[in-house]
């Protein structure tokens, strides 16, 4: 059984409509689904947070929050924990294209308390199954120090391992997440280079940086500056209405912060928040 870390709670109350506007209107969360007994909320991180109609009898044998383990396999993690004695309350429910998760099933834990196994498939917003637990981009550069620096101090990404063979060889790995591959073929890298930065740099690859508005844009280019990460142009907008400003690390490595328009910023916090992890 593999677990993913609680990223769903439940709540049944009477007082749904004063609940339902706390979350949305105090809280400030999202709607991610409006069901007809039930609406779901999302957390930035793709975590839900679900609050139940009192005339929702299926969730009727709970009456307090009931928080979420995510799993790859509701029913392979019941049948282990049925081994082991716990109490699980009715059948394996399966989902519908409206459902937060894939399937769930409640058990009631030594607490007294109700929890529930959920599964949520491993697929990115595309629908295609990914292969793989964590995809790696290796860098080869020269001062792993300097670079260090830039990723670590600037880009404010946590160092996961960092290594030294008996003869010297150094590597540094660090936790990336959210994260996106993004290919363009030549015709398209050259107008992005022209749209950016008004002239074509020769390079096959980039390091791209989202950023919320021109002010973050401006603020984490002002702290990369003082890292030695040099300004490349100014701010530019392009055709397609992203605001972007090339930097360049000492390795001569590639970043463009950048922000996106409005409505599709929107699209990529949701696409982000139907990942996995």
């Amino acid at each position: 059984m593999k677990i993913y870390g609680m990223r769903w709670v439940g709540s049944r109350t009477s007082n749904y409509d004063e609940m339902r506007d706390f979350v949305a209107n105090k809280l400030g969360l999202t709607m991610g689904l409006d069901q007809e007994n039930a609406v779901v909320f999302d957390f930035p991180d793709g975590s839900a947070f679900e609050v139940f109609k009192p005339t929702d009898n299926e969730h009727s044998f709970f009456d307090h929050p009931v928080p979420g383990i995510i799993v790859d396999d509701v029913r392979a993690a019941r049948a282990e924990l049925e081994e082991k004695g716990v109490e699980f309350i009715g059948e394996v429910h399966d989902g519908v294209d409206t459902s937060w998760g894939t399937a769930w099933s409640h058990f009631t834990a030594p607490d007294g308390h109700t929890y529930v196994l959920i599964s949520r498939p491993a697929m990115h917003p595309g629908k295609t199954a990914r292969e793989f637990d964590e995809l790696r981009i290796c860098l080869k550069v020269d001062d792993i120090d300097e670079a260090v620096k830039v990723y670590r101090d600037g880009l404010g990404l946590p160092v996961v391992d960092d290594w030294t063979h008996p003869g010297g060889q150094r590597g540094v790995l660090f936790g990336v997440a959210p994260a996106a591959i993004e290919l363009f073929d030549k015709d398209q890298w050259d107008l992005v280079d022209d749209s950016e930065l008004g002239e074509r740099t020769g390079t096959d690859h980039a390091l791209r940086v989202e950023l919320a508005d021109t002010d973050a844009v401006e603020a984490l280019a002002t702290k990369l500056e003082k890292l030695g990460v040099g300004r490349d142009g100014a701010l530019t907008r392009t055709p397609w209405e992203q605001n972007c400003l090339r930097m360049s690390t000492s390795e001569g490595e590639q970043l463009t912060l950048f922000t996106l328009p409005a409505e599709e910023r929107v699209v990529r916090e949701h696409a982000r928040s139907l990942l996995p992890y």
